[in-house]
């Protein structure tokens, strides 16, 4: 019989402490989500678009893959890289990884 009275009995007000308790730490995981995870990701998001609808022909460009190549031909959703000499590949916009780093000979000269 006391069970069925305690099963319908008014909650009692400590659930409301514990929630005020463990707001600010809740506060803190939402802020620090949001400044330290969800900004720089859109940031990196956003130089990437930019990067992307930036493109050329004639920027030397890395795939997810690893390969190499110099862009010769853009359409919506494909791009041509040539990756060797006459050898052209034609590959979805969204494998390209990024901007190739362009890497300057330097000459040497001994005296």
């Amino acid at each position: 019989m006391n069970l069925f009275l305690a099963a319908g009995a008014t909650p009692s007000p400590g659930g409301t402490n514990f929630f005020l308790a463990i707001f600010p730490y809740l506060l803190f995981f939402i802020l620090f989500y949001v400044l330290f995870v969800q900004m720089p990701m859109r940031k990196k998001q956003k130089q990437f678009q930019d990067m992307m609808s930036g493109l050329k022909a004639g920027d030397r460009v890395v795939t997810t893959g690893g390969m190499y190549g110099v862009v010769t031909g853009l359409a919506d959703k494909t791009i041509k890289i040539r990756v060797a000499n006459n050898v052209v590949v034609e590959m979805d916009k969204s494998a390209i990884a990024g901007l190739a780093a362009v890497e300057e000979k330097e000459d040497k000269k001994e005296k």
